[in-house]
């Protein structure tokens, strides 16, 4: 079963965190929904977003039909990570959130990269590439506690 390991470091989580959406492998015995409860499991303690984060999750991942359709290719995806970093907006999204919207240590971070997803097709290797760009929102409170996922932006609609 995936895990996305604790930290106290935000850019750190990011990475985690975008690691676990991407990373995936048809053939491991897993559905999207293993996935999905692995992300879901560092999302907000307080419970206020897990259920947009769920929706969030659905939409970076195959469907349950898909899955299976993908399956008989053998297919596995990853991600690089070109670059990762505070969105110059997010210090006006701050500005603008209502006392006690965002939790202490909130924290923004727009990942540029490139999804890889390999298969196998009529016995020939298959690969294709992508470049992806999405922001994880997330907080790491200030007493040391690791770090937990808020929300995720909609994939190819970073915060810039």
């Amino acid at each position: 079963m995936p895990r996305i390991l604790p930290t106290s470091n935000p850019e750190t989580f990011a990475r985690r965190v975008a690691a676990a959406l991407f990373t995936w492998d048809t053939g491991a015995g897993l559905m999207p929904l293993d996935y999905t409860s692995a992300i879901l499991d560092v999302g907000d303690p307080s419970g206020t977003e897990q259920a947009g984060l769920a929706a969030d999750i659905a939409t970076y991942l195959p469907s349950r039909e898909a899955w299976v359709q993908l399956r008989q290719y053998a297919t596995t995806q990853y991600l690089t990570i070109d670059n990762i970093a505070v969105p110059d907006a997010w210090s006006e999204a701050v500005a603008q959130a209502q006392p006690g919207q965002l939790p202490p240590g909130a924290i923004a971070y727009t990942i540029d990269g490139v999804r890889h997803r390999d298969g196998i097709w009529n016995d020939v290797p298959q690969v294709l590439t992508a470049p992806v760009a999405f922001t994880v929102f997330l907080a790491c409170p200030p007493d040391g506690d690791p770090c937990y996922l808020l929300r995720l932006s909609q994939l190819g609609s970073p915060l810039r």
